[in-house]
This record gives structure tokens, C-alpha cells and sequence, in this order.
């Protein structure tokens, strides 16, 4: 009978051999009270993990984490050999020893595994940051468009008749045909094939002449959730595959969704064809489920939230056609801010959003229309924002002329509020609309910065609003509110990381809108070391998950999503994690202190 736990990381990344090894080697201990389990003055000859009691880790007299079942301590001591704290037992213990040597073997043969002790900051947040359970699904984020067992294409002659087709279709039980004309490959679908009898064209007619020859192709190899993307985004039934540039399947909806169980590409289908708001309604509720589900099969923050994002924008742009005028709608461009503008917002908060008008218009809808607006997305749950972030407010409804008024408050008199309004544009991503609007007016704003130097210090000075929770000896440094334990995953290291990586791409005039993106367009600069990017990078990501998580368990416990995590209910290897991650806030910070000159203010 197995007695040892698996299931936690880092032990899940075993093979069934290594972990028959290892659990012949495993003895089991007990300590009573007050017992000293490692020290300084002692080499440290096996690795633990805790089976029933409290174990207290000790920096000198100050207590900086407490260890209880299924966690274990201490990695760094293992592969040092010698451990720089005390453990002393604080409820009597029962522990399972693992050899150091058996340890340190398996961190040789396993990378994965040794990824735990000795990978730098990016690779342990890159490897390890997964919830136990995950990995026995194959998700959207790992499988290619090859393990989707996409289908052979059926190809045909451009000068076959339509009637010829038809029978080709029947015949290979295929929903569309490849057709290789002299305009180049095309595709014939059996939608084409309704539109043709709409229009009585002959059933002789060469298919060449009535098939589209805008393909879009995805490669063999590119993830599936690249194909499951582009299908949403432009609200396609089917791909072409390729290899090599050439075309060798066709990946249809459905091979896609076998994959999920919960209908991704359905839901932006459904939200195109909405003729009422509370059809909309519903759809939001949907797209909720699906955070749920692909959260739980282990999609990353990174993928997920550009998933919510595109189908938040397909919401948005739907009910602002429902409600805004057609004449309002073509001189106008609705945009989303903020977290949502970054494609980082997961969970439904606050609203965020404004409106661009063209200039020399008016309107005598337009309240009405921005106040409907703000009233459905309270509706598809998106409660109104305290700050007033809406465009049902007027401060946050632009024309041009207005716009560069605002850009010119903002950047020259630089109050907090106005910094803050000015970080929350710089984040702005047209949804619906003229979006020449929005890149008219991120030309004003970098024009207008050009001609202030100091600016760029003043804006990159919010970093230093909130402290990150990460004392000395790596202690995470929490505060007591409402019977909790809690530190503010959001002030204390999300908000720092967004904030840093946006002044930097202001600074050196990158447009793209997420953070991660911001990271790699600031490395091919050569304005950001590559290393500490990628550390930063996945340090993101990992607050990230578990600001999701925590959402996800505030949610199901009847209350709203906040960013207090409880750092005592993670498991080690997490809270391990999570000290990492600060210590990069810690790092960056430090690098944008100096960039900035801000201890010079």
C-alpha cells in the first residue's frame, strides 16, 4: 500500500519508477513539542514533510512560516546541506524523512523535479506554478493542432461544376472542399453552397467561381489554443491546416471543442447573433462558467485572460450596437481600460471604459446611450466603478480637441489623480467603433510627452505607493483584518510589476497593451535585461494565478472576489513560490528606483 502523498508538488513531476524508489527509502518520524528538527549547527540529512502537527520555521527569535500537513521543508537546506534556520516543532509532529541522498539523486535525473531546488526565479515559476491535479488533462494550452486529429482535406478541380461538387462533398462526407483554381487554393463549404441556391445560380457553373480565396490557415504544430483564438476573433467554423506551407487538414469547430468541455467558440457565435440585452445577459454568464472550467483544466492567466478579453470585446461592442445610434456608432470608438484594456482582467470587477468622439459632432442621445450602456454591464454582472471610470460619467467621454486638453492636465500638471487617470489610458483598447480615434490619440499623448523630460520619473513614482510584504529572511509580512491573515496580492506585488512594465513601454514608446507583451517588445529594444523580463514575466503570472484562484474560492463562498490572499492556507511549495515572485517585485522595483532616479524626489 503507497503511504506516501504524490498528488503535491513537487513529488507529482515523479515517474511511477522514481516514486517506487523513493517511497522505499521514506521513513516516517515523530517529534514531541518544542523538539528542534533542523538547525545551523547540524548537516541536514533528509527532507520532510509534514503528516500531522505544527512545525515552526525560526529566523533568530522571529517565527517566519509554519509548516503543516502535506507541507514539506526544507528544499534550499537539502541541496546546501545545511539550513540557516531553525525548525522546531510547535503541535507534536509526525513527518515523513526522505534521505537527502535519495533527493538529490532524483534532482539529477528529473529536471522537473530539480527545477524545485536549484532552477533560477522564472524557471521554478514557469515549472512549478501549477495546482496538483491539473496535469491529467491535456489542455488547450499544451496540445497542437496535430493532436486534434484535424481531418484530410478533400481537394478539387476549379473547372468542376458546382453539381460535381456537391458530390464530391456527399461522397467524402466533408462539410468543404479545397479548390485549386488559377486565382490560387480556395475553399467551398456547404455555407457557399446555401448562398448559391438563394441566388439560382447553375448547378453546371464551375465551383472556381463561386468558392473564397482568403484562407485562413493555422500550422500543424501551433497550439491548439492559437486555433481555438482565431476561430473566436473572427468567428470562423473551420481552418486550413498546414505543414510546410502546405495545406494537409482541416480543423473544424467541433475538433476543437472536443477538447473542452464547455463551448468557448459557441459563445462568440452566440454573441454575434444577440438581437437583446438579455440575450446578452445570459452569454455573460456563460463566459463566467468557462473562467471556471478552463481555470480548473489549468489554462495559464496569460492565455485565459486574451480568451475573457476577446469575448468581453465581442459583449461590449454587441451591446453598444443594441443601444447607441447608428450615427453615434460611426463617429465614435468605444474603448475598455485598465486590467481590461491589458487583457489581464479574468474575473468581472468594476467597469472600465470610455468613449472617443469625433470631433465637431453632437449628439443628443449620447447620454442616454452611454447611461444604457453603464446600466447592461451592471446587468451582465460588471458592477459601476467608485472611481467614476465609466462613460456614463462625462469626465471619461472625449472628443479629439478635449482629449489633448486632458493630455496636456495630465502630463504638465501632474497631480496623483491625473497620473493615475493618464496610467489608466495609457491601457486603452478600442473594442467597437472608429479605432483611428485611438491611434490619433496616442499620437497626441506621445507628442506631448516629447516635450516634458522629468515626466516619466513622476509617472513611474506610483511603485513606490505600497510596500512589497516580503521582510527580511524572506518573512511574507501580513496584517490582520476581519479574523484573516492576509497580504494584498494587488498593492503588494500585481499593481508594482504592471505599473513598472507601463512606464518603461511609455517611456520608450511601445504601443502593445499587455504586460507580457510590453516585456518582450522593452528586451528586443534592449531596453530591459533579458533575464530579469522573464523573471518578471512569470512572476506576473504566478500572482496572477493565485489572485484567480483566490477569486474563484471567494466566489464560491458567497463573497466578492478581493486580493487578500491567506498566505497560510498554500501549500509550501506555494508559499515558497510566493516569496520568489516578491523577491522579483523587490528586484525591479530596486532597478526602477535607479532608472528613474526616485529617491532623488
Amino acid at each position: 500500500m503507497q503511504r506516501f502523498d504524490f498528488s503535491q508538488p513537487p513529488f507529482d513531476a515523479l515517474s511511477p519508477a522514481e516514486r517506487q524508489k523513493l517511497e522505499a527509502r521514506v521513513d516516517i518520524v515523530f517529534h514531541g513539542g518544542d523538539a528542534l528538527i533542523l538547525s545551523p549547527e547540524a548537516p541536514v540529512d533528509a527532507m520532510y514533510v509534514v503528516i500531522k502537527g505544527v512545525v515552526r520555521e525560526m529566523a533568530g527569535d522571529e517565527t517566519i512560516a509554519l509548516h503543516r500537513p502535506q507541507d514539506s521543508f526544507d528544499a534550499r537546506a537539502v541541496a546546501a546541506g545545511q539550513t540557516s534556520h531553525r525548525f522546531i516543532v510547535q503541535e507534536e509532529a509526525l513527518l515523513y524523512a526522505l534521505p537527502r541522498a535519495e533527493v538529490l539523486a532524483l534532482t539529477e535525473s528529473n529536471p522537473r523535479f530539480g527545477a524545485y531546488f536549484y532552477a533560477s526565479v522564472s524557471e521554478k515559476l514557469g515549472r512549478l506554478a501549477q495546482r496538483a491535479g491539473q496535469r491529467e488533462l491535456q489542455t488547450l494550452l499544451t496540445a497542437t493542432v496535430r493532436d486534434a486529429n484535424c481531418r484530410r482535406p478533400v481537394f478539387i478541380d476549379g473547372g468542376a461544376s458546382l453539381r460535381d461538387t456537391a458530390a464530391a462533398m456527399k461522397a467524402q462526407q466533408s462539410k468543404s472542399v479545397l479548390v485549386r483554381a488559377e486565382a490560387g487554393l480556395g475553399i467551398f463549404t456547404t455555407t457557399d453552397f446555401r448562398d448559391i441556391v438563394l441566388n439560382g445560380v447553375s448547378a453546371d457553373a464551375p465551383v472556381a467561381a463561386h468558392c473564397n480565396y482568403q484562407l485562413l490557415t493555422i500550422d500543424i504544430d501551433d497550439f491548439l489554443f492559437n486555433a481555438l483564438l482565431l476561430m473566436t476573433r473572427r468567428n470562423l467554423r473551420r481552418l486550413v491546416v498546414t505543414e510546410g506551407g502546405a495545406p494537409v487538414g482541416m480543423l473544424a469547430q467541433v475538433d476543437v471543442l472536443s477538447y473542452f468541455s464547455n463551448h468557448s467558440h459557441l459563445i462568440a457565435q452566440r454573441l454575434e447573433r444577440a438581437d437583446t440585452l438579455d440575450e446578452l445577459a445570459e452569454i455573460a454568464a456563460q463566459i463566467t462558467r468557462l473562467v471556471r472550467i478552463l481555470c480548473g483544466h489549468g489554462v495559464k492567466p496569460l492565455q485565459l485572460g486574451r480568451l475573457v478579453q476577446s469575448l468581453n470585446a465581442r459583449l461590449f461592442a454587441r451591446a453598444w450596437r443594441l443601444i447607441a445610434p447608428p450615427e453615434l456608432l460611426a463617429n465614435s470608438c468605444l474603448l475598455v481600460l485598465g486590467s481590461e484594456g491589458r487583457g489581464e482582467q479574468i474575473l468581472k470587477t468594476d467597469q472600465d471604459n470610455a468613449l472617443l468622439l469625433r470631433d465637431g459632432a453632437h449628439w443628443p442621445q449620447l447620454e442616454a446611450s452611454c447611461q444604457a450602456f453603464s446600466d447592461a454591464l451592471e446587468r451582465f454582472g460588471y458592477p459601476p466603478c467608485p472611481g467614476g471610470i465609466m462613460l456614463s460619467r462625462p469626465g471619461w467621454r472625449f472628443s479629439g480637441a478635449e482629449l489633448r486638453q486632458r493630455f496636456q492636465q495630465w502630463v504638465h500638471q501632474p497631480s496623483g489623480d491625473a497620473l493615475m487617470r493618464l496610467a489608466i489610458f495609457v491601457d486603452a483598447e478600442a473594442v467597437c467603433g472608429d479605432s483611428e480615434l485611438l491611434e490619433r490619440a496616442r499620437d497626441e499623448l506621445h507628442a506631448a510627452l516629447r516635450d516634458d523630460a522629468g515626466f516619466f520619473s513622476r509617472f513611474a513614482r506610483a511603485i513606490e505607493q505600497f510596500d512589497t510584504p516580503l521582510g527580511l529572511f524572506s518573512h511574507l509580512q501580513t496584517q490582520a483584518r476581519d479574523g484573516r491573515t492576509t497580504l494584498d496580492l494587488k498593492k503588494g506585488g500585481i499593481f508594482p510589476l504592471v505599473h513598472g512594465i507601463r512606464a518603461l513601454a511609455l517611456e520608450h514608446g511601445v504601443r502593445d497593451n499587455s504586460s507580457q507583451q510590453r516585456l518582450r517588445r522593452l528586451v528586443e529594444l534592449e531596453r530591459l535585461d533579458a533575464e530579469l523580463a522573464e523573471d518578471v514575466g512569470e512572476a506576473l503570472s504566478f500572482l496572477m494565478q493565485l489572485r484567480l484562484e483566490h477569486g474563484l474560492e471567494q466566489q464560491d463562498a458567497g463573497r466578492p472576489a478581493d486580493n487578500l490572499l491567506e498566505p497560510e492556507k498554500l501549500s509550501s511549495l506555494e508559499r515558497d513560490l510566493l516569496k520568489d515572485a516578491l523577491g522579483v517585485v523587490k528586484k525591479f522595483k530596486a532597478q526602477l528606483r535607479h532608472h528613474y532616479r526616485l529617491g532623488s524626489f
